[in-house]
């Protein structure tokens, strides 16, 4: 197999059911901590996440800075059925970063 053929696979980092100011500096250091070398792509897994306070979509958006910087893609799957998704819409995180439906879009969106 060479390089080109090599299919690199993204780093998953199921979030919690409810991220707020008791544990979004948690989520963070979770996301930050795999935006290591050699990783090119980081999906935080929303899934399950039915609550996100301000200072959780703040803690997402900093580790969006962080991957950045290291020219590391975040991606965010987030069910369209919670509000978390809504509020990540209004917010326009959409325009920064990709937003998919499922981790099964997240992790294959061609």
């Amino acid at each position: 197999m060479n390089d080109q053929s090599a299919r690199v696979v993204p780093v998953v980092v199921v979030l919690p059911g409810e991220i707020d100011v008791t544990n979004s500096a948690q989520v963070y250091e979770q996301l930050a901590a795999v935006l290591a070398p050699g990783v090119d792509t980081v999906i935080a897994d929303m899934m399950s996440t039915t609550f996100c306070d301000s200072s959780g979509v703040h803690a997402i958006m900093h580790a969006y800075e962080t991957a950045a910087a290291r020219d590391i893609s975040l991606r965010l799957a987030v069910s369209s059925s919670t509000s978390v998704r809504r509020v990540l819409q209004l917010i326009g995180v959409g325009r920064l970063m990709p937003v998919y439906g499922s981790l099964r879009e997240a992790l294959d969106p061609a």
